[in-house]
């Protein structure tokens, strides 16, 4: 089904830790919610990505702004009244240019979405770097001209900015368009979470790609374990870190027996093929169209996720800052080689560290492998401020 054009042309792709913390509500991303998982502790990763053949740089999102705080008012109003934990220790802009990158060398920005964790400070960009998001992104004109609008007009003022339409091809189930128009970069059109939403498909060796998701879903459990790659009979233990916490070799059954949906749909299901987690369809869902981002997210799962040539990374997979590289530490370091590496299999199973551990009878016993810590409040400069 509409495979990439072939190409031997490739990108760099190098990942940023973001340097973001925040604590969410999981009923707004997950259904059904399970005792001692009512908060989901995120991160956020953005991705460099260089086109060395044209001598071109882009950012695949940015992450949230330092002084977040200084977001458009109807962000504020959303973050204080849904968000229970943020903090924000450094801007992307920061990161590049601790490890010598002059911000002039980013061509373009390219946002999977206008959601505030997402787009980060454009405007502390130079005016030659090109502001880039697909088509639906709004509400248009941004504030102060529009008190109601979540953009910032700072971010596009003087400076190039380009609506991406994704009809050009098809790549698997979506639309998409050839970003440098050589076969390395495609951006797809992936709907549902909010409007304009765009995911990456870039081409890191002539066969291999990685899928850049953004926000297309949260948690990879929202789309894994699956028919095509079910739960193994015992967890890979660099997954969980070799964690004491759990059994070494670590049987699937510690997870599969407490299976969100054995609550949700009942006993009939395959608790070593259904996915984890649905997406949450309520009122208050994060998801703009709860039935649109079901369909897409499953999309990406059968075409993208199920193919081992290709690596899917979403933007709040905190695994991710487990066994990839960051740009942060190792700026020399990309993830061109993942398949090569194996990092693929190791950051399949890694959102199991996430989970809460249960005893036989289904009763909450203790966290799970991570460690990372629930922010607690709105934090601004390193203090807590509510």
């Amino acid at each position: 089904m509409n495979p990439p054009p072939p190409s031997q042309n490739t990108v760099r792709v190098r990942m940023i830790d973001t340097k973001s913390i925040m604590s969410l509500h999981a009923f707004s991303f997950v259904k059904p919610v399970m005792p001692g998982h009512e908060r989901m502790s995120v991160t956020t990763v953005a991705f460099l990505i260089e086109n060395e053949r044209l001598g071109k740089k882009a950012m695949f999102d940015l992450g949230t702004r330092k002084d977040y705080w200084n977001s458009p008012p109807f962000t504020m109003r959303r973050i204080e009244a849904a968000i229970p934990g943020v903090r924000i220790d450094k801007d992307v802009t920061e990161i590049l240019q601790e490890q010598g990158m002059n911000l002039s060398e980013i061509d373009d920005i390219i946002w999977s979405h206008s959601h505030w964790d997402h787009m980060g400070s454009p405007f502390l960009f130079p005016k030659s770097t090109n502001l880039c998001y697909g088509i639906g992104t709004g509400p248009f004109p941004a504030y102060p001209e529009n008190p109601d609008s979540n953009l910032n007009a700072d971010d596009f003022k003087d400076r190039k900015c380009v609506e991406i339409g994704c009809d050009d091809l098809h790549i698997g189930p979506f639309p998409a368009t050839d970003f440098y128009g050589d076969g390395s970069l495609y951006l797809l059109d992936t709907p549902g979470h909010w409007p304009g939403h765009i995911c990456a498909l870039a081409r890191t060796t002539p066969d291999t790609f990685v899928f850049l998701g953004g926000d297309i879903c949260h948690f990879a459990g929202d789309f894994r374990p699956t028919e095509d790659i079910p739960f193994p009979e015992t967890i890979p233990g660099e997954a969980l870190l070799h964690s004491s916490k759990y059994p070494m070799p670590c049987p699937c059954e510690i997870f599969s027996d407490n299976h969100p949906q054995l609550r949700e749909i009942g006993t009939s299901i395959d608790t070593k093929t259904t996915p984890y987690y649905q997406l949450s369809t309520h009122a208050h869902s994060t998801y703009k169209d709860p039935a649109t981002a079901v369909v897409t997210t499953a999309a990406m799962q059968d075409y993208f996720d199920s193919d081992p040539n290709v690596m899917v990374l979403l933007a709040h997979d905190t695994c991710l800052l487990d066994h990839l590289p960051v740009f942060n530490d190792s700026p020399e370091k990309d993830i061109n080689d993942w398949k090569a590496l194996g990092w693929k299999e190791r950051c399949h199973w890694g959102w199991l560290g996430e989970l809460p551990r249960y005893d036989k009878e289904g009763n909450v016993i203790g966290p799970g492998n991570r460690e990372r810590p629930i922010v607690d409040g709105l934090w601004r400069n390193g203090v807590r401020v509510n």
